[in-house]
């Protein structure tokens, strides 16, 4: 790699490090989605001398009263009860081991360093993506944007400046999208299992390899992750044990179908798009409604701009 990219990959790193801890700074305690229920996932490991909880476990004292005293009042109600336990246990096991060597300190100070180290995780994102987007585009120049614009995501940092497992997903997901796009990545497998074992939304993967023939990876990304799919079946009668599949599992298609039909789409669609926008976290902070109408009329206008302008689009001039 020249060494302008080099630098500009480095600083580019740099900068995601800084706006993460600053966000991790930022974000007052338990304020993070579901943080403290994840938390607790990590506290359990260590209180339960590693045994994987159940949801239906309770929170440890300690926690209970953090939140209680958190200072922004949130959703959580009592009794807190562990129900992250649904999600695969691999971000847990690596966070157990700095979680004890900082049990020494207040739980909110145990929190920021969780929180920094889960950045220092995501952070791996950088030159992961650099790698995707050359292997895509051959473009060290288009390669670094890409970056440049991961680094600037104010809701990606949101959702990885707290405790949880999607730091650990978006660094192995760019991580199987580049083996992806490199052909004959003996890696493959292993760094599917590994997703498979941090968040159930890597399944979604498994018919990629099916089509691509990719077997040999399939077997290994089964053999790593396939246990705890097959623990969760057992558990909950579904294959993700996500609460709201446990929840409906029971339910005729009938009733299902029927469900369809009394959701307010509009609102749904509407929601999803102001949320990744800008999302404040927890509470849900937002900045004022004209402001997200403005950014959707962009993302509505820019697809269409170079189907109404194929010149500009074929030289790159969009």
């Amino acid at each position: 790699m020249p060494t302008r990219y080099r630098w500009g990959l480095g600083a580019i790193w740099l900068v995601f490090l800084i706006r993460g801890a600053f966000y991790c700074q930022l974000i007052p305690l338990w304020e993070g989605y579901d943080e403290w229920a994840h938390y607790a996932f990590v506290e359990h490991l260590r209180l339960h001398h590693g045994s994987l909880p159940r949801t239906s476990d309770g929170v440890s004292e300690e926690i209970r009263e953090s939140v209680q005293s958190a200072p922004r009042k949130h959703e959580a109600t009592e009794p807190l009860k562990l129900y992250e336990a649904q999600q695969p246990p691999l971000c847990y096991w690596i966070l157990s081991v700095p979680n004890r060597l900082f049990m020494s300190a207040p739980i909110s100070i145990r929190v920021h360093r969780l929180r920094l180290f889960s950045i220092l995780i995501a952070s791996l994102v950088i030159p992961l993506a650099y790698l995707a987007a050359f292997e895509l585009f051959f473009s060290r120049a288009i390669a670094l944007s890409v970056c440049a614009l991961i680094a600037a995501m104010p809701e990606l940092m949101i959702d990885i400046a707290r405790i949880g497992n999607e730091s650990l997903a978006i660094a192995i997901a760019s991580w199987i999208i580049l083996l992806l796009l490199r052909k004959n990545a003996p890696a493959l497998g292993l760094a599917l299992g590994l997703g498979l074992l941090t968040k159930a939304y890597f399944l979604a993967f498994l018919p990629i390899l099916i089509l691509r023939r990719r077997f040999s990876s399939l077997a290994v990304a089964i053999g790593i992750g396939g246990w705890w799919y097959w623990r969760t079946f057992r558990l909950t009668g579904t294959l993700t044990g996500e609460i709201m599949d446990v929840a409906s599992k029971n339910l005729s298609s009938t009733a299902t179908l029927a469900a369809y039909g009394k959701v307010h789409w509009l609102s749904v669609i509407d929601t999803a798009l102001w949320t990744h926008i800008w999302n404040g976290a927890w509470s849900f902070y937002t900045v004022k409604s004209w402001m997200y109408r403005v950014f959707e009329a962009v993302f509505a206008i820019v697809p269409d701009y170079g189907r109404l302008c194929p010149s500009k689009a074929s030289t790159g001039t969009i």
